[in-house]
């Protein structure tokens, strides 16, 4: 991950560090609980499927305090290299189906089976999708949460992306209000009381798109809540 020369913007990477570091060490505890609550019933069924989430998200927390920006920027560079959106969605998905807080929502993985890699840092990705499916979760409870991609590459100079979509069936994001909500510490006022949030979540996902070249939007989706598209760049190889 690279740091932003300025001070301000090294400031600003490290309150979305610091929001963003909540996640994994959130499932590592409710992972810890839940074993422990299993293994006191001697309910052992589930128990390889708890110890993966503790086992990934610890594997996370170390990953993000390896990109904290300390050092030369060349040390922090994002690490780029081919990543499997299947594998990064399942891993979501499964975590959220699997946590003891998941809020009633269905989950849905609607990606096609012969997908592109991607080129990109396969951290920030993960982290980028936790954002945008737990921030469909909350402010969408009860709905259909879908990730899906847009049928066709998307080419920019010599890069292709592909369009990713995190779509919800709630109320969705009112026109006038889809710039602001990827400001910092911006928190929509009919749900700032509503919903618990510091209104960082969405600059993260947008800054992280930006520094992999994409963009990221919110528009309508079309089971009439909010779909959330960004694009990321894919493997070149891949199009051979």
């Amino acid at each position: 991950m690279s740091v932003p020369p300025a001070d301000s913007e090294r400031s600003k990477w490290l309150v979305l560090f610091a929001h963003d570091l909540r996640k994994p060490l959130c499932r590592l505890i409710s992972g810890l609980y839940t074993l422990h609550d299993m293994l006191v019933a001697e309910d052992n069924d589930l128990v390889p499927l708890v110890m993966r989430i503790i086992n990934d998200s610890g594997a996370d927390l170390l990953q993000m305090l390896d990109a904290m920006p300390i050092g030369s920027d060349s040390a922090q560079a994002p690490v780029i290299r081919p990543c499997s959106l299947h594998a990064l969605t399942e891993r979501v998905l499964s975590g959220w189906h699997n946590a003891t807080q998941a809020p009633n929502v269905t989950l849905i993985n609607d990606l096609p089976a012969d997908l592109p890699l991607l080129c990109a840092d396969e951290s920030q990705v993960l982290r980028l999708l936790w954002n945008l499916v737990e921030n469909a979760m909350r402010y969408a409870p009860g709905s259909r949460v879908r990730i899906t991609v847009y049928p066709e590459l998307i080419q920019h100079t010599d890069t292709y992306f592909l369009q990713i979509g995190v779509l919800d069936s709630g109320n969705g994001v009112p026109p006038e209000l889809r710039e602001r909500i990827f400001e910092y510490f911006f928190r929509a006022p009919d749900t700032a009381t509503a919903v618990a949030g510091y209104g960082l979540g969405l600059p993260f996902c947008k800054w992280m798109v930006e520094q992999h070249g994409g963009s990221i939007w919110v528009e309508d989706a079309p089971e009439g809540g909010a779909a959330f598209w960004f694009t990321l760049p894919i493997c070149t190889s891949e199009l051979q």
